[in-house]
């Protein structure tokens, strides 16, 4: 996997800023962006997917502003997608990101080969969450570009493993 020019010379550190629930929204991404990290949030934390739309469109201008003002380039951002059944958003969610060219995309409840590629379509990256090997394996298998160690400790869905054991 080649990185893509998103991310190209844009870290400070690699590390991705977590997609807590209720707590990430558009101010942490923007912050941690400009600090050289990647800032994610959950699409779910804005209750509709016209006010998620708004989000996009509000960190991409401040992070433009930002590049154009300090002559920096800003870290990418990521949506967290949960592609579980149970939510109804998530089509309508996955055509935001799309459209806005997300650079990442994290999956949580679920990896889905169509959604891995029509992300990898414009260049964008897809992480996606695990607990165990069995979910580590499901989410090779759809292609995604790298896994997240919920395991325990974790917030929401996590497992009962420490993460170092799904390293091996």
């Amino acid at each position: 996997m080649s990185i893509p020019e998103s991310f190209q010379g844009r870290l400070r550190l690699p590390l991705i800023s977590a997609p807590m629930f209720l707590v990430s929204g558009p101010e942490l991404v923007i912050e941690a962006c400009k600090a050289g990290v990647v800032g994610t949030f959950p699409a779910l934390n804005e209750r509709s997917s016209e006010g998620f739309e708004q989000w996009l469109i509000q960190i991409r201008k401040a992070l433009d502003q930002f590049e154009q003002e300090t002559g920096k380039k800003a870290a990418p951002f990521g949506v967290n997608l949960i592609v579980h059944q149970t939510n109804p958003r998530v089509q309508a969610d996955l055509e935001l990101c799309i459209k806005h060219k997300v650079p990442l995309i994290i999956t949580s409840l679920g990896a889905v080969k169509d959604l891995v590629d029509a992300v990898h379509s414009y260049g964008g990256l897809v992480f996606h969450d695990v607990i165990n090997i069995r979910h580590a394996k499901k989410a090779a298998a759809a292609g995604v570009d790298g896994l997240i160690a919920v395991c325990n400790g974790a917030g929401g869905h996590a497992g009962t493993l420490n993460p170092f054991a799904l390293l091996s």
